[in-house]
């Protein structure tokens, strides 16, 4: 059996220093890019298999990662949660464990409370939230930051804060999308309606903002009509009846998963010509799609944002590699009744 290659036999056939080559293995900074080149051939030469699983032991490393959402909607956490959990199974035995930090309120101080409790857990290396708020925690992440807590965004953004990177969709080109789609179901003319339940969320925000700069843009037919309500279905359900039964309303742009409430109310109402589009697939919107009462869901690839997320920032911990961008965007898919089983 043929002799295993070693980082030392790649430092000698290079001609650098061990400290050298171990630095571009453990993608650390102070080598020229000429040094790793030459480094990186002579292995590929040797045939050298870099053992991060027991480089990963060897340095006895234990690191804990915490991850904080507010756990309103059932249908798109329960696919970011397999995204976390399958790659935590993969990080194992490089010494990662994760725990969820779930709660059910959207107020910007039940998060805020959590980041100051693991601001004293020294063994919590990292944080992975979705903030309930664009700018509310900015304070709490740079403290997590000043305490050497390395934290990471997804699903929703928090653009001015300490957060090594942010994977989510684009939420201002999906409001755009959202727009686009819906005026030409309604032939770019009419009364439309946008539900929204999260005021201070960057998700929400931006879908809004670009729903209405492409209306605004391209279809001069088209009124465009804004309401908030509280994170409450029971509101939510009669402020969208109430339009239905009121309005003249062509179309209605729902901001997040609660879309097949308002798929529930076209059903009680028989009212198949309104337009619903809203976001992410449940079994409710699943039927309420082949029924004809939601034409359009946007979706967001959940389980990627959890599985990259906690890659991306495992990654950096384990060996200081960060990623090439700090806003990495996933796919957003269109589906219609045409995508369905």
């Amino acid at each position: 059996m043929a002799q295993r290659v070693t980082l030392k036999d790649v430092a000698e056939h290079s001609g650098y220093s061990l400290r050298t080559v171990k630095k571009v293995f453990n993608n650390q900074t102070g080598v020229s890019e000429k040094a790793r080149k030459k480094i990186l051939k002579s292995a590929e030469i040797l045939d050298y298999k870099f053992n991060r699983i027991a480089s990963a032991l060897a340095k006895n490393y234990n690191i804990g990662i915490a991850i904080v959402y507010n756990d309103i909607s059932k249908y798109y956490f329960p696919e970011v949660d397999k995204g976390f959990l399958n790659c935590a199974d993969e990080m194992r035995d490089f010494g990662v464990s994760i725990e969820f930090h779930k709660n059910s309120s959207f107020e910007v101080e039940t998060q805020r409370k959590i980041l100051d409790q693991l601001l004293t857990r020294k063994d919590i290396s990292g944080v992975i939230i979705q903030p309930i708020s664009a700018h509310g925690l900015n304070d709490n992440i740079q403290r997590l930051a000043e305490a050497g807590k390395v934290v990471a965004t997804f699903g929703a953004d928090a653009p001015d804060s300490e957060r090594l990177f942010y994977i989510g969709p684009d939420a201002y080109k999906s409001g755009r999308i959202a727009s686009q789609v819906l005026a030409n179901y309604i032939n770019k003319s009419g009364k439309v309606f946008i539900i929204n339940q999260a005021s201070e969320h960057m998700q929400s925000i931006d879908r809004m903002r670009g729903f209405r700069d492409r209306i605004r843009e391209v279809y001069p037919n088209i009124e465009v009509y804004e309401i908030n309500t509280p994170i409450n279905k029971n509101m939510y359900y009669d402020m969208v009846k109430s339009i239905v039964l009121n309005e003249d309303v062509k179309g209605i742009f729902c901001t997040d998963a609660d879309v097949y409430i308002a798929g529930n109310v076209l059903k009680e109402l028989n009212r198949k010509d309104i337009v619903v589009v809203g976001y992410d697939f449940s079994k409710e919107t699943h039927e309420l799609m082949k029924q004809g009462y939601i034409k359009v869901i946007l979706m967001q690839e959940p389980e990627i944002q959890g599985y990259l997320s906690l890659k991306i920032l495992c990654e950096y911990l384990l060996h200081n590699k960060k990623p090439d961008d700090e806003i990495i965007y996933t796919k957003i898919s269109i589906a219609t009744s045409e995508c369905l089983d």
